[in-house]
């Protein structure tokens, strides 16, 4: 009995080493196959942080992209626009405000300068419309770079010009750089100028992104280096920005880049949302311009989306638990023998405890699986399901199992990721475990009466073999609709990313090509007003030459002083005929300017070899689309030798004129002698022929009187003074109506006397001589182009505007009337009205009378008169305040 029980106590120990041998290898297999699990994990989240990275790398290269390309754009308008001014710049950036530039600070134009160059480049610029520019050089004896013009894109920063940039190392070596190679360059990572005056928190390290501005070739086909455009980018704005939706606040992302030194300083960073723990690393190069910056992406790798924590963990423990099972099966059986030897009662109990603890173990495996977040299902080596844990049975929404392999698809609804394709059964992740593959993470659909809308899971698999074989097979799901969706929210917008980004390309070769056909254009039309003999210039709503042609350059000056409207005027001495100089603001171009249209203005100018050029101005406002006013034209024509001609014909009239006065005075003296010798004949013939002879003297003394007066009204200098029309009009009109007051006194033709109306009258500036010879020949006109048998009725009165600077006097009458046909040319020399063909006159008193209006700068027309007649309006210049004391003096020499 004692070895009996020696025995029993041997092969006791013996079944408890084999048993523990057991327990040791389950684990360890169990050990080993979770650590597989979970490096395969780890290696799927290092790929999805590489997917990640990559769109992140994406973003920041396409949002870099558009800042070169919205500088380079800029640079190129400014080359364009010649001459460039602060308007033009505005207009030229405008549309950086509607592309939302993260981090941008401001675009400036900046340009070159030696210390001598620094006043004449200061004033440049003031004339171009930064009228406050002050440059402040830092230093001497170097070359300054300031900016002149500059808009702010961040709706914060202060327009800052005439700031020296030699004083930043990093935007100087920017700048030398993209002169250098004529591209885009950027400078290394510094804080900006305008930062340095931020408090210490909210400085950041920022960028100058700079391009080289060329203008329009030269007749060498040689572009000219003219200045830089130059955007400041602040870094950590600029990364904000740009990852809030690529990044999804689970990446650290920063931002690196190169120094002159060689190393790579920090520029910006942004940290994920998610615990401290980062256990995964990616980094990549991003090209901007001539530079490469660094990338550096980290993540946990338990935010990364398909990452299943509890798969490697569910596994092991179901594994361990297994292997504890299969230990306590040896023990069992290792021990069957021995307890069976020992006694029933012993062995009944023993069996019971065994029993007892299985059943433990089994119930503690089925809670751990009810417990788990992932659905797990066993199947048999016939696909007949052994297992489905609570987990599983939600996330298949069926709770019976089918039978047959071939029935799975169609009973929980199988599909493809497509959505409608039924997913093959030979695919299906248990068959291949099954059949001994091993697959992990075969993603598919269930959509049945429990996921009416569909369900995405992924499903890992493996074989359970044993020594006889294949003992089925386990299989583990994870729900991944929600990473799902958030792969196509990254893919969509990833999409959206690249759609905008092919719009904005179309849109920026489209404006490519509209500027090449709009230069295109502009060199054909520079041909075309090149090839003309007239003068042709435009300017801006500054007054700043834009454009002339070739004859127009040979008269304008060099240099500056032809690149400005006012600059240019004192030295091509524009001036009216009668030589008084045209004032600025009253030359055509800057009368366009504001909205004038100006036809026929006659100028006089200076040639430096004593002679001098007689021009017709012509002048229009330019307008843009919405009909405000953006610039003016202006075109003169040479009249030079017309009004030679012209001043031949005015000489030889006045010589004739003054010449044929003296023998008419005599034919007039003997034309009386003749009247008083033959008032005793009674001859009719005679004394007819004798009244023709003095009628003949009355018109050759009008028409010479008419020839000398037209000469003057075009010739002879201007005195204007304040001059009181009542005073004058009254004047005329006694004059005018002397004679018939002495031949009607005491006769019964005092009914033909004219009924004059003169209404009050105002003070004008002009020519005193001038506007009395206007005056007379208006009224006379009006007092005998009347009918036959009727007296004259004539209405003078006045109308201004308080806002008006010239007066408007109307002289109406009810005479014979002027017809339509003739009165667009009543005012043309030696013209009269077809009705007026047996009346006395010249034809001159009405060219005469628009001489003399064209001389004070006012208009002269003809209308008829309601009810019959004539009515001509004429305007003249009003007397201002400061004309009074002359206006005084002139009276009181009167009285």
């Amino acid at each position: 009995m004692f070895g009996f029980a020696r025995w029993c106590r041997r092969a006791v120990r013996s079944a408890a080493a084999l048993t523990a041998i057991v327990a040791v290898v389950g684990v360890l297999v169990a050990v080993a196959v979770g650590a597989v699990l979970a490096a395969q994990q780890r290696e799927a989240g290092a790929q999805q942080l590489q997917r990640r990275g990559a769109l992140v790398t994406e973003a920041v290269a396409a949002q870099s992209g558009r800042y070169v390309d919205a500088v380079r754009t800029v640079a190129a308008a400014a080359g364009a626009a010649q001459p460039l001014t602060a308007a033009k710049f505005a207009q030229a950036t405008a549309p950086l405000d509607q592309m939302r530039l993260a981090g941008a600070t401001s675009i400036v134009y900046l340009v070159p300068a030696a210390d001598e160059q620094i006043p004449a480049v200061q004033q440049q610029w003031r004339d171009r419309g930064a009228t406050d520019l002050t440059l402040q050089p830092v230093g001497s004896g170097k070359e300054h770079i300031f900016s002149v013009v500059s808009q702010a894109l961040d709706g914060t920063t202060a327009r800052r010009a005439g700031i020296d940039a030699t004083q930043s190392a990093a935007a100087n070596q920017a700048l030398t750089e993209a002169r250098r190679s004529g591209h885009v360059a950027i400078s290394d990572p510094y804080q900006l100028i305008i930062d340095k005056q931020l408090p210490a928190e909210q400085r950041q390290m920022s960028f100058s992104i700079t391009a080289p501005v060329y203008g329009p070739p030269d007749a060498r086909g040689q572009r000219p280096f003219q200045g830089w455009v130059l955007m400041g980018l602040r870094g950590r704005d600029f990364i904000g920005a740009t990852l809030t939706h690529a990044a999804q606040e689970s990446l650290d992302v920063t931002l690196r880049a190169p120094s002159s030194d060689g190393s790579y300083a920090l520029v910006a960073e942004q940290r994920a949302t998610t615990g401290p723990h980062r256990d995964l690393s990616w980094s990549s190069s991003v090209v901007v311009a001539d530079r490469s910056w660094r990338l550096e992406v980290t993540a946990t790798a338990a935010s990364m989306a398909g990452w299943m924590t509890g798969m490697p963990f569910t596994v092991t423990g179901v594994l361990m638990l297994l292997a504890l099972l299969l230990a306590g099966l040896v023990w069992l059986l290792a021990t069957s023998r021995t307890r069976a030897l020992a006694g029933f009662s012993a062995a009944t109990t023993e069996l019971a405890q065994a029993e007892a603890d299985a059943r433990r173990q089994a119930d503690l495996l089925t809670a751990i699986l009810d417990n788990v977040g992932d659905g797990v299902g066993v199947v048999d080596h016939d696909g007949q399901f052994l297992l489905h844990n609570p987990a599983a049975k939600t996330i298949l929404g069926i709770t019976d199992d089918p039978a047959g392999i071939g029935n799975w698809q169609h009973h929980y609804g199988m599909f493809a990721l497509d959505g409608t394709t039924a997913f093959p059964v030979e695919q299906m992740p248990l068959v291949r475990a099954l059949a001994g593959d091993s697959p992990d993470h075969t993603e598919m659909i269930i959509r049945n009466s429990a996921h009416p809308d569909g369900l995405t899971i992924s499903v890992s698999a493996r074989p359970l073999h044993t020594a006889d074989g294949t003992l089925g097979a386990v299989a583990v799901f994870h729900d991944i609709t929600a990473r799902k969706a958030n792969e196509r929210a990254l893919a969509d917008a990833a999409d959206a990313v690249r759609a905008e980004l092919q719009a904005r390309t179309a849109a920026e070769a489209r404006l490519r090509e509209a500027r090449d056909e709009l230069a295109a254009q502009r060199a054909y039309l520079v041909q075309v007003l090149d090839a003309i003999d007239v003068t042709v210039i435009t300017c801006d709503l500054d007054g700043t030459i834009v454009h002339a042609n070739r004859t127009a350059r040979r008269a304008l000056p060099d240099g500056d002083a032809g690149r400005t409207v006012t600059a240019a005027l004192p030295v091509v001495g524009l001036t009216h005929p009668d030589g008084s100089t045209i004032p600025a603001e009253q030359t055509p171009l800057l009368r366009a300017i504001r909205g004038e249209e100006v036809d026929g203005l006659e100028a006089v100018i200076d040639l430096p070899d004593g002679s001098h050029r007689s021009l017709l101005l012509h002048a229009r406002p330019l307008r843009d689309q919405s009909g405000d006013i953006v610039g003016a034209v202006a075109a003169s024509y040479n009249v030079t030798a017309l009004r030679e001609r012209e001043a031949d014909l005015r000489a030889f009239a006045g010589v004739a004129a003054h010449d044929l006065k003296s023998p008419l005075t005599a034919i007039a003296g003997y034309a009386e002698v003749l009247t008083d010798e033959l008032t005793d004949t009674t001859n009719p013939m005679v004394h007819t022929s004798v009244q023709r002879i003095a009628t003949g003297i009355d018109r050759m003394r009008r028409l010479i009187d008419d020839l000398l007066a037209y000469a003057t009204a075009r010739d002879s200098r201007l005195h204007q003074q304040p001059v009181d029309l009542n005073h004058m009009v009254a004047e005329v009109i006694a004059e005018r109506t002397d004679h018939l007051r002495t031949t009607a006194s005491g006769t019964n033709q005092q009914a033909l006397f004219p009924d004059i109306y003169t209404g009050p009258l105002p003070t004008v500036y002009a020519d005193p001589a001038m506007i009395r010879q206007l005056l007379d020949n208006l009224i006379g006109n009006a007092i005998k182009y009347t009918p036959a048998g009727q007296p004259a009725r004539i209405d003078i009165a006045s109308h201004q505007r308080d806002d008006d600077e010239q007066v408007s006097i109307v002289i109406a009458d009810r005479g014979i009337g002027i017809p339509a046909a003739d009165q667009p040319h009543v005012f043309d020399t030696f013209h009269r009205a077809a009705n007026h063909a047996n009346r006395p006159g010249t034809g001159l008193g009405l060219a005469i009378c628009k001489r003399i209006i064209d001389r004070h700068g006012g208009t002269i027309t003809v209308t008829d008169n309601p009810g019959g007649g004539s009515r001509f309006r004429f305007t003249l210049p009003t007397a201002t305040d400061d004309h009074r004391p002359v206006l005084q003096d002139t009276l009181h020499a009167r009285l």
